[in-house]
């Protein structure tokens, strides 16, 4: 398959009809539509590298590869990341705490989050609602991602993909209102800045505050984001933008709620307990500045240049309940429950910096394309900790809390709990080589080196690691529209938690496998069947608490100082199927079937806590005979998962969440809309991950109105 340009500058060309280089394009009458062609052709066909760092559809990608557009966000309310990860394929949620949360893929932990394809990989854990209102599609890559990261991690990566200026006036304002006094309102502004429209901006707002099915927990968040591109010459390009995110919890689980007594049968308690005080709050907060400068070489190669600077800050004061080991929660009185309050403060500056060459070139009578750049990350952290000077008290009897047991405690002035620096810094290139019409090699590596200098409460967890990840993979068109892809990476995830030893547990290493089809119909509509084998030593999987001294103590003391892991060895196989596109021209569909298989190195189910089975559903119907009418369904299902803890197995059976929505517009620039989610009110934990579990939402319904002008 012939490779086409470059999209700004394949487009450019046919707009000027006459010219085909930059040089002779920059001696034509008119500058200024040089730089109206060039800019708006970059808006208007904006294309994201995030799947391989190369310029490939999905059908020509040798992953599983899903994309989430705004229009489908906006349609089904997936205002945050949680619920519309939730929603994409082979993605598993889990949400142990109401303001942390996990997301894994394949069986593994995902641990690459990035934007407009260049992130630092590093950490699993999202602690508060991130806002998707600033994002115009979100790309879900599934398998070893070592060749767009580095570090081969064999789940998968996300790819959020910023909104950005449009060529025309564009504005638009929502307002959302529902179940637990739930009340949004966003504003999305894109306006030309010249009148060639070689400078536009974009602004998008967002502001929600709700309450919970959970007792005592509310959230309020803020965002705001703008971004300004154009041309700064006949071949230089540059966008600049500033996005922040304010979200503020009270009434937080921090843990969440026992989910036996001592003798092993489950608790009975209502979807909205809570063991949180009303004091409790979680509060996070992320500015970040970017800014990308292309220069567009030739009409065939582009040089990109980016730089993003984060800020976070975390802080909150919080109340975890645990048991004794050995005594548990008893079933006649409800007792054995006690009380550790926490407070802590943490900053993050984080910055990256990447550079990298794309272009394609002509061999052998076929066109190829080539990337190679090079990128540095660096955070630096640290962590405060504020003792409590009250509050480890035995709690009344369970359930039945009114949030009023324990007062807000005294804190004692702060010490460095934990500092940490971390720098990657990689080469990296890729190479697609069309050695037929019909048969593409992809050949990549990436050499890393890697740097954390870190304590935890007084123990190192340092490390130093280098090394290179290959990647190979290839599609075959064996029939028109009919692709067969295969693709091998290494595994290479540095892990910076402490082992049993409290020393570094050390990085994962293992191979990743993946073969499949991919069938192209002439509607845009695509079917992949996938295959995958994944082989990981070393994964890291929590234990325990811990202080270090070895001894299980009988009170609060000093136990919950570590977060202790051990190294497992754990192969992953499975199977994905996934159709997404037009089915007809009223149905569209995004549905999605993973099957998979979890073994230690025993042979027995590792990381039981994972479903084995999942399905998703996106469909929206436009009837012809209402134009005007628009209705969606979504659909999640998962077989059961389980948690053997100290007192015994802690069981999620399988359950099917529906929602759906519908939308009218009443005039051209006026539509109503109600979404519903979890229609049959089914009851299920949003995690069992860990030995506390709490209930996931309940039925809830939001009404909108739209306005676009």
């Amino acid at each position: 398959m012939k490779k086409p340009l470059p999209v700004a500058i394949s487009s450019a060309i046919l707009a000027s009809s006459v010219l085909t280089t930059p040089a002779a394009l920059a001696q034509s009458a008119s500058a200024n539509s040089l730089e109206e062609m060039i800019i708006t052709a970059i808006r208007e066909d904006r294309k994201s590298r995030g799947a391989t760092g190369l310029d490939l559809s999905i059908y020509e990608t040798p992953q599983s590869l899903t994309i989430i557009n705004a229009e489908t966000i906006e349609e089904f309310g997936l205002t945050n990341i949680n619920t519309m990860l939730k929603m994409a394929t082979g993605v598993n949620v889990d949400s142990t705490e109401t303001d942390r949360t996990s997301y894994s893929a394949r069986g593994f932990d995902i641990t690459s989050m990035h934007i407009d394809g260049v992130g630092m990989p590093f950490g699993n854990l999202i602690v508060g609602d991130i806002d998707t209102v600033v994002y115009e599609n979100v790309e879900i890559i599934r398998g070893s991602n070592g060749l767009i990261t580095g570090l081969g991690n064999p789940s998968g990566t996300i790819n959020y993909v910023r909104k950005r200026p449009t060529n025309e006036l564009e504005s638009s304002v929502k307002l959302t209102g529902g179940s637990w006094d739930n009340q949004r309102a966003e504003v999305d502004v894109s306006v030309p800045l010249t009148e060639s429209g070689s400078w536009a901006a974009r602004a998008v707002l967002a502001y929600q505050d709700s309450d919970s099915w959970l007792d005592h927990y509310s959230n309020n968040r803020q965002v705001a984001y703008v971004v300004v591109d154009g041309q700064l010459t006949d071949n230089l390009t540059l966008a600049a933008g500033y996005t922040h995110q304010d979200n503020n919890s009270d009434g937080v689980l921090w843990g969440a709620v026992p989910a036996l007594y001592n003798d092993g049968t489950a608790i009975d308690y209502d979807e909205s307990t809570s063991t949180s005080m009303d004091w409790t709050y979680w509060d996070t907060q992320s500015d970040e500045l970017f800014a990308e400068l292309g220069w567009q070489i030739s009409d065939n190669w582009r040089l990109t240049t980016s730089a993003r600077q984060t800020d976070y800050e975390d802080n909150s004061e919080i109340f975890y309940v645990y048991t004794n080991t050995g005594v548990g929660l008893d079933p006649e009185t409800g007792l054995g429950l006690f009380g550790y309050p926490g407070k802590y403060a943490d900053e993050r500056d984080s910055l990256v910096l990447d550079a990298s060459l794309n272009g394609t070139f002509e061999a052998w009578g076929q066109q190829h394309q080539l990337q190679f750049g090079y990128s540095s990350a660096s955070s630096e952290s640290e962590g405060l900790s504020y003792a409590a000077l009250s509050g480890f008290d035995m709690m009344p009897a369970f359930p039945g809390w009114s949030g009023r047991e324990v007062s807000r405690p005294n804190f004692a002035a702060p010490i460095i709990a934990a500092e940490q620096d971390i720098d990657l810094d990689r080469l990296y290139g890729s190479l697609m080589l069309a050695l037929t019409s019909n048969f593409n090699l992809i050949l990549g590596a990436s050499a890393v080196d890697y740097t954390n200098d870190g304590v935890s409460y007084g123990v190192s967890t340092s490390s130093t690691e280098d090394g290179t990840n290959p990647y190979i993979g290839f599609t075959w068109e064996i029939l028109d529209g009919l692709n067969a892809y295969g693709s091998y990476s290494d595994i290479y995830q540095p892990q910076y938690v402490q082992g049993e030893n409290l020393s570094p547990l050390g990085s994962a290493e293992g191979k990743s496998y993946e073969v499949g089809l991919k069938k192209a119909f002439s509607n845009n509509t695509l079917l992949t069947l996938a295959v995958f084998s994944t082989e990981q030593s070393n994964l890291e999987e929590f234990k325990e608490y811990g202080d270090g001294d070895g001894i299980d103590d009988t009170d609060y003391s000093d136990d919950f100082d570590y977060s202790i892991y051990r190294g497992i060895d754990v192969e992953s196989e499975g199977v994905e199927i996934e159709l997404a596109g037009q089915l007809t021209d009223e149905l569209s569909v995004q549905a999605g079937y993973t099957h998979l298989s979890l073994e230690d190195e025993n042979g027995d189910e590792a990381r039981t806590f994972i479903p084995r089975n999942t399905f998703k559903l996106l469909m929206s119907w436009n009837p012809q005979a209402l134009p005007d009418l628009k209705m969606g369904l979504s659909t999640r299902w998962q077989d059961d998962i389980y948690f053997d803890s100290a007192y015994g197995r802690i069981k999620q059976d399988s359950y099917v969440v529906v929602g759906g929505y519908a939308s009218y517009a009443i005039t051209d620039g006026l539509s109503l809309s109600l979404n519903v989610d979890n229609i049959t009110d089914e009851d299920y934990f949003s995690s069992v991950k860990y030995e506390q579990v709490f209930y996931a939402a309940p039925r809830s319904v939001n009404v909108s109105a739209s306005w676009q002008f």
